[in-house]
């Protein structure tokens, strides 16, 4: 039996090496093959629409050299100016339209979090970043699930393209400020990405070990990210994370850093039944870590919602048990939306809907609809703590004055 260990281990040590060799020669033949990922282009009116200004003034802009010249293209007998959602930033930045989290308040941070798989929340979590980072705020998307599809999206390979210390893993078992190494820019300018890799599964099992519960410098082992991006949190408005579809160390600690928790559901019985065991563990997880979760808000957001009549049905009972905690907006389940998760392409990245514009048009305005009631639960969240300094403050000059 001995015997068979060993070799079972050597074999296990030799197929890895081997296997590192095949990565670097991987490697060498993707050279600058690797998929350049670019934003959508559009017109002058589009972008004055998303800057919140009038088409002539983006060009008296352009022609006083407030903002560069315009790129343009032809188009037929004359020349169109375009823009991207980076540009569309800049628009904004000179007319003093860029938004940010107000004076007083803190970076949010939004964590999609479920126990089941299959919800949609890699596609949320993805999307919401984007969406926020087209609005003008700065943007930390947090790859938690060593699946790796948000990571994927942004045109990197996972385990070709990272190493260790380029993702959570050293930030959760070495030093919280390691968090910072593992940050890339992704080539929209206001949202980085913190990547994920298949190697980051392993983070799951050594946190659960023995040693790591009473760590004198890491602190417990659920509340480690919260630690972390408390040395990063100043640089961002808002910090949004996708979570792997099952109950680690990895989805523990996202829960425990969050500010506010969007839980995905599709109207189906099984997820309606996993919503009960995933509260249960909600209670749990903040009995044990009372003094550094902060949770302040969560929102259930129905997904794959289609309008058959047992969905109807199961949606009523949903309400009947959560309606205060229900999203108004749901996202349904649209071909659109489909081959964008099948080609790790969002829709708001998307120059021509692969399939009618229709369908295109009615997932974009789900997801703008979403999107929109997530961000009005982050700036409630940022009044309440601009309230809450205040009637501190106050409460304190009453003390002195007293």
């Amino acid at each position: 039996m001995q015997a068979m260990r060993f070799n079972f281990r050597t074999l296990c040590r030799n197929a890895a090496e081997r296997g590192g060799q095949m990565q670097q020669r991987l490697l060498d033949a993707l050279g600058a093959r690797h998929t350049i990922k670019t934003l959508p282009e559009f017109g002058i009116e589009r972008a004055a629409q998303l800057a919140g200004c009038t088409a002539s003034h983006i060009r008296n802009l352009e022609s006083r050299g407030d903002l560069p010249a315009p790129r343009l293209v032809d188009a037929g007998s004359i020349q169109r100016r375009i823009y991207n959602c980076n540009e569309v930033n800049r628009i904004r930045a000179a007319i003093g339209k860029r938004p940010e989290r107000p004076v007083g308040a803190r970076c949010v941070r939004v964590v999609f979090s479920n126990l089941k798989g299959g919800v949609a929340k890699t596609t949320m979590s993805l999307h919401f970043a984007q969406y926020l980072a087209r609005e003008g705020y700065r943007v930390l998307l947090v790859d938690a699930d060593p699946q790796a599809t948000t990571t994927g999206a942004f045109g990197f390979i996972p385990d070709l393209d990272l190493r260790d210390g380029d993702d959570l893993f050293a930030a959760l078992t070495e030093g919280p400020e390691l968090i910072a190494a593992a940050i890339r820019r992704t080539h929209w300018e206001n949202l980085d990405l913190i990547p994920a890799r298949l190697a980051l599964q392993y983070t799951d099992w050594q946190l659960s070990q023995p040693q790591e519960r009473h760590h004198e410098v890491l602190g417990p082992p659920p509340v480690r990210l919260h630690r972390a991006l408390k040395t990063v949190e100043e640089r961002y408005d808002v910090i949004v994370a996708d979570t792997p579809p099952s109950l680690g160390m990895l989805s523990l600690n996202a829960i425990a850093a969050a500010n506010l928790i969007i839980m995905p559901i599709v109207p189906h019985m099984y997820d309606i039944s996993s919503s009960v065991q995933y509260f249960r563990i909600l209670e749990q997880v903040c009995a044990l870590y009372e003094r550094e979760i902060n949770v302040q808000r969560l929102n259930i957001l129905l997904t794959k919602v289609d309008a058959s009549t047992e969905t109807l049905n199961n949606i009523a009972v949903i309400n009947g048990a959560y309606g205060e905690l229900i999203l108004s907006n749901r996202m349904g389940l649209t071909k659109e939306l489909q081959k964008s998760a099948s080609d790790q392409v969002s829709i708001y990245e998307i120059d021509q809907p692969r399939g009618s514009r229709d369908t295109y048009n009615r997932a974009l305005m789900m997801l703008d609809g979403v999107n929109a009631e997530i961000l009005l639960a982050v700036r409630q969240i940022w009044q309440q703590e601009i309230l809450s300094g205040i009637e501190s403050a106050e409460a304190h000059q009453a003390r002195v004055a007293s």
